[in-house]
């Protein structure tokens, strides 16, 4: 009897042990915030006010395979945390004589990374904030210049990433 009581206490003390010893669920939610990307709208250069849809293909220098494309009138691009510079090549196909031109730009984003720790179900989050030294953005590896094989404007609109709600940048062509 004393054996059966014993097992019956051991076997309530281990239900309990590991009932308390149980962590809550720890879920990112979809309102939390997340790393954002650099985001690029498009627009008309001769009536600034109209969004352009046509397709923007992106690739970073060196990786031509992964390709991101447009989406409406905007393109998002994510910036390399482990660097301070991160390359894109944007690419535009138009036709021609019934030809088909492919038209690239460079643009270089300099900028410092700003990671916190957000909280223990989403982990860190970065953020960036562009140089305003005159190097970022670059066209086409130049400093204070708007035009470029494609794009004829181009304005900064924030210096700080840190949604991806509102645009970084818009580009007129």
């Amino acid at each position: 009897m004393k054996k059966i009581l014993f097992t019956y206490i051991l076997m309530i003390a281990t239900v309990v042990v590991m009932l308390t010893a149980c962590e809550k669920d720890d879920i990112c939610g979809a309102t939390e915030s997340t790393t954002p990307k650099y985001l690029i709208e498009f627009y008309d250069y001769e009536d600034q006010d109209i969004a352009k849809n046509g397709i923007v293909e992106a690739y970073v220098a060196g990786r031509e395979d992964e390709i991101i494309q447009s989406t409406s009138n905007q393109l998002s691009l994510p910036l390399k945390l482990d660097q301070q510079e991160t390359t894109w090549i944007l690419l535009i196909k138009t036709t021609q004589d019934q030809e088909t031109i492919e038209l690239r730009d460079t643009l270089t984003l300099k900028y410092r990374v700003n990671t916190f720790y957000l909280n223990k179900a989403c982990g860190y989050i970065s953020t960036f904030s562009l140089l305003q030294d005159g190097t970022s953005p670059l066209l086409n590896g130049k400093s204070n210049t708007t035009t470029g094989n494609w794009i004829k404007q181009y304005v900064t609109e924030t210096n700080e990433i840190e949604n991806e709600e509102e645009a970084h940048f818009k580009i007129y062509y």
